[in-house]
């Protein structure tokens, strides 16, 4: 056996590792699988080394942790205590859908780990992550990631739109009691930290350009900071979804304008039925041509709404109603906007000639 590790602890090996403080030769050993250690001990230190600076040596011990078979990473998962960051760099390595299935039911998994099985992992990982409401709850990204998996399967996308429903009634409610809206998570899984203490020692994160997560900047949002030149509000870009849904159930109406041309449906959703909209802001939103679809989708389904006037004309006049709706609607329209509406190259095509097909008849 190799002298270099005696009197250490493979903890303590890790620790160094990650420090920058183990010598070249001593992180060969341990790749090459020459230290006096357990195998379980042996397989943490080589998950570690997997994304060492030296690309050589990180090849030595991804080919070490490839000798392995499936039993001894699915034994480790299931009664060992691998660490957050150890759970990450074994599903990078190892992208077999029984490691991925095992991983993914790990209580201490990372934040950005399950985003990864979420983006990538078969319907089996899929239904396992829909299935853990309070890692949901603490984290929304993930459900965007799971939408974004080309391989998602319609009940997990059923079940996301459910979880979205359930989740907006809840704030709602707690809103409209005027209470502090807050997920039930009191521990956050995040091992960001670790993986940004790799990067600066030069190491390289196996598989970083393919098992990626979804872009979860918002557009919309950003544009309309910027168009508004409000830089108070450039704090809300850098916010995370269940941020800006907090943010939009109990902000205030210029909040509000700026989350409304978000392109995520939980932030709009929660704009939508914050306690503090007015009807006013409803016409706005109405007549904007710049929010996304889900928008006018909602405000177009909504009876109350639809008693307001205003909030109807504006509906009839955006060309994103949908036509069917649109020209349901043009049955509540006064004769005088009728009118317009017929004239107006803005509206649809189809709603400006079922509008002057109304007033054509009315003549005879």
């Amino acid at each position: 056996m190799a002298e270099p590790a005696k009197g250490f602890s493979a903890q303590q090996l890790i620790d160094g590792i990650l420090e920058g403080k183990v010598p070249h030769q001593v992180r060969l050993f341990a790749a090459q699988g020459l230290l006096p250690v357990t195998r379980e001990e042996l397989i943490r230190l080589q998950l570690v080394l997997s994304t060492d600076p030296d690309p050589d040596l990180a090849q030595t011990a991804t080919r070490s942790l490839q000798e392995f078979e499936d039993s001894v990473f699915l034994n480790w998962l299931s009664e060992g205590e691998p660490s957050p960051l150890e759970i990450d760099l074994l599903i990078r390595l190892i992208d077999r859908d029984d490691i991925w299935i095992a991983a993914a039911r790990r209580n201490n998994i990372a934040n950005e780990t399950l985003r990864i099985l979420a983006r990538n992992g078969s319907p089996k990982v899929q239904d396992i992550i829909i299935t853990n409401q309070s890692r949901l709850l603490e984290n929304l990204e993930i459900l965007e990631d799971l939408k974004s998996n080309p391989a998602i399967s319609s009940v997990v996308m059923r079940r996301i739109r459910e979880f979205e429903e359930e989740f907006i009634a809840k704030a709602e409610k707690l809103a409209r009691q005027q209470e502090e809206i807050e997920v039930d998570v009191v521990e956050e899984h995040s091992i960001e930290k670790s993986l940004a203490s790799l990067k600066s020692l030069g190491g390289h994160l196996p598989k970083e350009e393919t098992l990626i997560l979804t872009d979860i900047s918002d557009p919309g949002i950003e544009e309309e900071v910027q168009r508004k030149g409000e830089g108070a509000f450039s704090r809300i870009i850098k916010m995370s979804i269940k941020e800006k849904v907090l943010l939009a159930m109990k902000g205030s109406r210029e909040e509000r304008g700026i989350l409304i041309n978000s392109r995520n449906r939980l932030v709009l959703r929660a704009v939508l039925a914050s306690p503090k909209l007015t009807d006013l802001e409803v016409e706005r939103f109405s007549s904007s041509r710049s929010v996304s679809d889900e928008v006018i989708r909602v405000i177009s389904g909504n009876q109350r709404w639809l008693r307001q006037y205003p909030v109807v004309l504006a509906l009839v006049n955006n060309p994103k109603t949908p036509v069917q709706k649109a020209i349901r609607l043009l049955n509540q329209i006064h004769e005088r906007d009728m009118k317009k509406i017929a004239k107006d190259r803005n509206v649809h095509p189809v709603v400006r000639r079922q509008a002057r097909n109304r007033l054509e008849s009315k003549k005879r």
